[in-house]
């Protein structure tokens, strides 16, 4: 009590948030935010005395500073939300958000839900390092259109620390034709796990904004939704030989390959230009929802229909849905060896 006194809240005196270590340090940098019994006004410091939006907490918190948000509830079980724009400033790295809601995976109106207020703009705009985005419910539409994307987080040389974001456990959706949910440009040293990503156009874009992206894992998703909407599950724009370690490892594509109207790409994964591309990593562990045989131009590899990778990338132990009792029994088999 005399080391953490000021984290001593109406839990029967719990330190709230204990279990993350980073409060340790943190006393005086933990925020709260409760749209429905929050305001502007208050000091954001206690459960009872919150913001009303994260972007406010933003605005309060200095470095290392962790947001927790409590979901919006409704008697009549309506789609309640936050309306927020959230830039994260390069003077904030390491800041924390981290949703309230009950359950393993953000339920659609258990979870605190964050959706865009300015429809142009993305949802959270990442200029610092180290910004981790947890257990929320993170969307671009509204009853009738959304744009923008969900995260952005490009690294360039007026932002060249935008690097190490790590997103996990959210639900993610963002419906509006040819958008992207996730665009991390150069973003190195990153983690996108354990995110259930419903209807997205494209869900994951990795590309090269300024130098060499590296070291980015995308593990344990699952990528889910209509066919129609969806175009691409992960983009990838990497080309040269210093764009490498990435890892692509223990995905569930859940649902048919994507076959958006706009028909640009029309695979689970893709990559630009994948016959010159230089870029390295591997594919690994992932179940595709498909009964193709994997071998030829109908399968996986720079000319894959199913997903089109390029043959400096190693492909192993992924698969889909085996036909009958002839090998490869289901077994993703590149078509070019890496």
């Amino acid at each position: 009590m005399s080391t953490f006194p000021d984290q001593l809240r109406q839990y029967g005196g719990v330190p709230v948030g204990m279990g993350r270590l980073s409060e340790i340090f943190n006393a005086g940098n933990i925020w709260f935010v409760d749209y429905d019994n929050g305001s502007s006004a208050n000091e954001g410091t206690r459960p009872n005395w919150a913001f009303d939006i994260p972007s406010t907490a933003v605005s309060a918190a200095s470095k290392e500073g962790i947001i927790y948000i409590r979901p919006r509830t409704s008697l009549t079980c309506a789609d309640v939300y936050y309306s927020d724009n959230i830039t994260v400033p390069v003077t904030k790295p390491h800041l924390q958000f981290i949703g309230c809601g009950a359950g393993t995976i953000p339920g659609y109106r258990s979870s605190a839900q964050l959706r865009v207020s300015t429809t142009t703009s993305p949802l959270f705009t990442i200029h610092a390092s180290g910004v981790v985005i947890e257990n929320l419910h993170l969307n671009t539409t509204d009853a009738t259109t959304g744009a923008g994307l969900v995260v952005e987080a490009n690294r360039t040389s007026t932002y060249p620390g935008a690097v190490s974001l790590q997103m996990r456990n959210n639900r993610i959706l963002a419906r509006t034709t040819d958008n992207t949910a996730i665009q991390m440009g150069s973003c190195q040293y990153s983690i996108i796990e354990d995110n259930l990503f419903l209807d997205c156009p494209r869900a994951i874009h990795l590309e090269a904004t300024y130098g060499s992206p590296q070291s980015n894992i995308v593990r344990r998703n699952i990528f889910s939704g209509l066919a129609s909407v969806r175009d691409c599950d992960i983009f990838v724009t990497m080309t040269d030989i210093n764009s490498r370690g990435h890892v692509i490892a223990h995905n569930i594509f859940a649902d048919d390959k994507p076959a958006s109207a706009s028909a640009r790409y029309q695979v689970f994964i893709d990559f630009s230009s994948p016959s010159t591309n230089s870029s390295t990593g591997i594919i690994c562990g992932n179940y595709f929802a498909s009964d193709n045989t994997g071998h030829g131009t109908d399968g996986f590899g720079p000319t894959g229909s199913e997903a089109n990778i390029p043959a400096s990338w190693l492909v192993v132990g992924n698969f889909y849905q085996g036909i009958g009792d002839a090998a490869p029994y289901g077994i993703v088999t590149p078509d070019v060896a890496a």
